[in-house]
């Protein structure tokens, strides 16, 4: 008589449920097996000198085989089962060093066997994943504003389990930038041009000069967003404008506007400024300088308004863009000649999207048009910003040539 006891590998206790498949190795008959619930054991009648073959499996076990040879008395036997262990997959992401864990990295898995494809999330730069089954996986990490790294990797699943892991240091991307200017007449490159950029993140700003006949910069980056750009060059305008850094190469061309040249202005005779006026204002009359034309901000009455037909902003931003600059100068220097005029600058928007941000909007475009005329030389107390938003439209705003006129700047005399 031999007699089975099924245990646990790991505690020794013996498993309930468990399944006893007992083989004659000489007839390969199978033999009859009696359980005792009692004593969870199995047993077997069998004549001395066989030799027998089994098979013993339980739920959540790996089943486990035994050779038992030329028995000639009374056994009993204890076979333990395993209980599978899962394997595991734990992938950390660290920016550039193994010292600095990488926060909203992003995994991509590809099974090799299956073709399934999932995507996670790191929000602590770290992953756990475990496997039943084996498999061979594609991965690659990225973050914004990183490299990526990819890597194949062989998940086994052994009885008792794996532990498989993945360090992925991710490198700072660098972006490339090339700027260069042109003179906004004439298209031809202006060569010793300046350049200044400020991240709107607080960093300090970085000057750049064009150094070559061919008046390129080229300079590398590693923060993507919308920097300030301030371009500079003797003989012509200052250039403001917002600049989106995305892609991995960002060509820049900035046109520059010739300075007017400079002329002595003298001043004219009380009658000869009524004439060119060609009527009252408040404050002292005006006389021409030669840089404006005669016929412009000319009907300064108090309380009028008179849009600025000339202003342009780069697209949702209050940076003024170059082509505004002639008609602000013509602004300054009325503003020069009537040297007791105050103004208000108001700003208005068509109604779509947001009011806050709209009238915010609006009133950052008039701080623009302030902050330019400041330094013309236009005293910062004579000058009041003021943003309306939609609240003063023009036309309906029911398509887009009608909200077009509603995009205005004007100013009152006050």
């Amino acid at each position: 008589m031999i007699t089975f006891r099924l245990v646990d590998a790991e505690t020794y206790v013996p498993i309930s449920g468990g399944q006893l498949r007992v083989t004659d190795e000489k007839t390969q008959q199978v033999l009859p097996v009696e359980y005792d619930s009692i004593s969870r054991r199995f047993s077997v009648s069998v004549l001395p000198g066989t030799s027998l073959n089994s098979v013993a499996w339980a739920s959540g076990y790996l089943s486990t085989r035994m050779r038992l040879s030329n028995l000639n008395s009374v056994q009993e036997l204890t076979i333990k089962l395993i209980k599978p262990k899962p394997s595991m997959l734990v992938v950390k992401v660290f920016a550039t060093t193994i010292r600095q864990p990488l926060a909203s990295a992003v995994v991509v898995m590809t099974s090799r066997i299956t073709g399934k494809k999932e995507q996670f999330t790191l929000p602590a730069g770290r992953l756990e994943r475990t496997f039943t089954e084996p498999d061979d996986l594609d991965i690659q990490v990225s973050a914004d504003g990183y490299t990526s790294v990819s890597r194949r990797l062989m998940i086994d699943v052994p009885p008792s389990g794996k532990l498989v892991e993945f360090d992925a240091e991710l490198d700072k991307q660098t972006l490339g930038l090339v700027i260069w200017a042109i003179d906004n007449r004439t298209n031809k490159v202006v060569p010793q041009a300046r350049f200044t950029l400020i991240n709107p993140g607080g960093m300090s700003p970085v000057t750049l000069n064009a150094g070559s006949e061919a008046g390129q910069v080229i300079a590398k980056l590693t923060e993507k967003g919308t920097y300030q750009l301030t371009t500079r060059a003797s003989g012509y305008e200052e250039s403001i404008r917002a600049v989106a850094i995305e892609n991995e190469q960002n060509p820049v061309m900035v046109r520059l506007i010739a300075k007017p040249p400079v002329m002595d202005v003298q001043p004219l005779s009380i009658s000869s400024r009524l004439k060119s006026i060609g009527s009252k204002v408040s404050g002292p009359p005006a006389f021409a300088l030669s840089s404006v034309k005669p016929t412009t901000f000319v009907d300064l009455e108090t309380g009028k308004r008179i849009q600025l037909n000339r202003i342009y902003f780069d697209q949702s931003s209050p940076v003024l863009r170059p082509e505004s600059y002639a008609e602000l100068d013509e602004l300054a220097a009325a503003l020069t000649l009537h040297s007791s005029l105050q103004i208000e600058i108001r700003g208005h928007t068509d109604n779509q999207g947001d009011f806050e941000l709209n009238t915010k909007l609006s009133r950052d475009r008039c701080q623009s048009v302030i902050d330019y005329l400041i330094r013309k030389g236009v005293e910062k107390s004579r000058l009041k910003a003021v943003g309306r938003g939609p609240l003063d439209p023009l036309a309906p705003n029911n398509n887009e040539e009608n909200r077009k006129k509603n995009r205005r700047v004007e100013f009152v005399v006050l």
